[in-house]
């Protein structure tokens, strides 16, 4: 899908054939639970950045499901593909639209709650990924939150032979085998993390990792501390 020569109809078929297969293989599970874990319940109304957000899906179902526990989301969607945003719009996912580059986010320091990214980091080296995961740090004031595949056999065989019967076309089947080719191993990631600090590394259910950084200069503590004043 990150092909430039993509047309629009073919790059709608793909982002449709995701949402399916997301649906079908418990695909969101991960990002789900990752947000879950970390919510604070209660105050005023949180602002979750989804980057690589394509047609939106993850983080409409990431604010439905924070909304069942009594925290409202307001969802900013980044791309670097207008289209993608376009057909986002057309699918009715609520959130506001923003085409940028994830290594140079156009957000003050601590501007949002949330920075998160489901199947986008495997896209980038080392040295982008670095840059993005600092970018996230930056942007957030509670944690940036990375969800993609991990590394293993049985993602490839999934990928050949699952793909298909979930009726994935050309460019979903193809992206699909893509993304289980270059997902990075548990190792790795540990490595990138250890240079990042302050981040927490888990395996996750089906086939994916989650990692999870503070932000770099951005107190939310020290903050709410002040904002709600102890008795």
């Amino acid at each position: 899908m990150d092909s430039p020569t993509l047309g629009l109809a073919e790059t709608e078929k793909a982002l449709a054939d995701l949402e399916r297969i997301n649906r079908w293989t418990l695909g969101l599970m991960a990002a789900r639970r990752s947000l879950r874990e970390h919510l604070v319940v209660g105050g005023r109304r949180q602002t979750l950045l989804d980057i690589g957000t394509g047609s939106g899906q993850v983080s409409a179902v990431l604010a439905r499901d924070s909304l069942r526990r009594g925290v409202a989301l307001r969802v900013i969607g980044l791309d670097y593909k207008l289209c993608h945003l376009v057909i986002g719009r057309r699918s009715g996912h609520q959130q506001l639209r923003v085409v940028a580059s994830a290594e140079q986010l156009p957000f003050r320091t601590g501007a949002v709650d949330w920075a998160i990214s489901n199947l986008f980091f495997h896209h980038f080296d080392k040295s982008k990924n670095s840059t993005i995961l600092a970018e996230m740090r930056r942007a957030c004031r509670r944690a940036a939150l990375i969800v993609d595949l991990r590394q293993s056999v049985m993602a490839r065989l999934l990928a050949r032979f699952l793909l298909p019967l979930l009726g994935a076309g050309r460019v979903a089947f193809h992206d699909g085998k893509l993304s289980a080719d270059q997902a990075w191993p548990l190792e790795r990631i540990q490595e990138l993390a250890d240079a990042q600090e302050t981040s927490v590394l888990r395996k996750r259910f089906p086939l994916r990792f989650s990692l999870v950084m503070r932000p770099t200069s951005f107190d939310i503590a020290s903050e709410e501390s002040r904002v709600s004043p102890t008795a």
